[in-house]
């Protein structure tokens, strides 16, 4: 008899524990599906196809990307390792890019007047020539920081990523807000292009602040400046031909021209990153694969130059 009592008493703890862990992996997911329920219902309430945003969002590709917002919380530009880029090994395999996309090169300087060098040495340094391009999705990442307008999401978002971070909570909510905002327009954007390329949105990839391509261009970038290189009818960024074009149709809206002494390719390449290491390492690279066509001029713009650590 007490055999079966405890038994008995086994089995309805059993069927308590069950039914406890079938609520909360419920609870889980209704969470998890509301994490983007706002931004969708804003989506759509600035003009996207109810159906296709529902759809989209619905699939189990698509979510809250904690890990990745993460690190773009605590990205610093002057940790990352731009004398990298300047290795004799980096500049073999730059004068290697160069020899391969030789015509498209070519061309595209003698079209924009942007000089081949620096466009090598941007997409060396953002891509590595296209072999960098496979991190996280782009549509979450967006989608993500996007929905940190929303101050229960922005709670959420906090618990996750200060866990092993030193960051007080008026830094983030100061960057969470402005940060949300930027990545709403960005989202716009992206989901324009995809819909525009007939690409699917959840299969792109890119960079944890939601750069895409070889060029790793931004998606508003995207819509305003990307050009089709190849004149195959579409924009795909990451074919080499298309970035290339799209880089040097960049750089030559914001004031580049055949004749640009170096102050004013060091305000333009502040332009496409807004950061002095960067530019200070694009024109060291493309000084390096033609020391004849190193900018000079006017002396470098203290306003830019004079920030910079090097």
């Amino acid at each position: 008899m007490k055999i079966r009592l405890r038994y008995l008493a086994f089995f309805v703890c059993l069927i308590i524990l069950i039914s406890i862990l079938r609520a909360q992996v419920s609870s889980s997911a209704e969470t998890k599906g509301s994490y983007f329920k706002t931004l969708q219902q804003t989506l759509i309430k600035d003009g996207f196809d109810q159906a296709w945003i529902n759809s989209l969002y619905s699939k189990p590709e698509v979510y809250f990307e904690t890990e990745g917002v993460s690190r773009f919380l605590v990205h610093r530009e002057a940790t990352l390792n731009y004398d990298q880029f300047a290795s004799p090994d980096s500049i073999q395999r730059a004068r290697q890019y160069m020899q391969t996309y030789k015509s498209i090169l070519e061309n595209t300087e003698q079209s924009y007047g942007v000089d081949k060098e620096i466009i090598t040495a941007i997409i060396l340094i953002e891509s590595q020539f296209g072999t960098l391009m496979q991190g996280p999705s782009t549509l979450n990442i967006l989608s993500t920081m996007a929905s940190l307008a929303n101050p229960n999401i922005r709670n959420m978002l906090w618990k996750e990523a200060t866990r092993s971070r030193k960051l007080s909570r008026k830094r983030y909510e100061k960057w969470a807000q402005r940060k949300s905002k930027w990545a709403y327009i960005e989202l716009k954007a992206f989901l324009k292009y995809t819909a525009k390329e007939d690409i699917d949105p959840s299969a792109v990839y890119g960079s944890y602040a939601g750069a895409v391509g070889i060029a790793q261009f931004m998606p508003s970038n995207i819509l305003a400046y990307a050009k089709d290189g190849d004149n195959d009818g579409k924009v795909d960024l990451f074919t080499h031909a298309d970035a290339i074009a799209s880089i040097a149709n960049y750089l030559k809206y914001y004031g580049w021209n055949a004749d640009i002494n170096r102050a004013k390719a060091e305000k333009v390449i502040f332009r496409y990153n807004r950061s002095t290491y960067y530019v200070d390492a694009v024109l060291k690279i493309s000084d390096l694969l033609n020391p004849n066509k190193a900018k000079v001029g006017d002396t470098p713009d203290p306003l830019i130059t004079g920030l910079s650590l090097h």
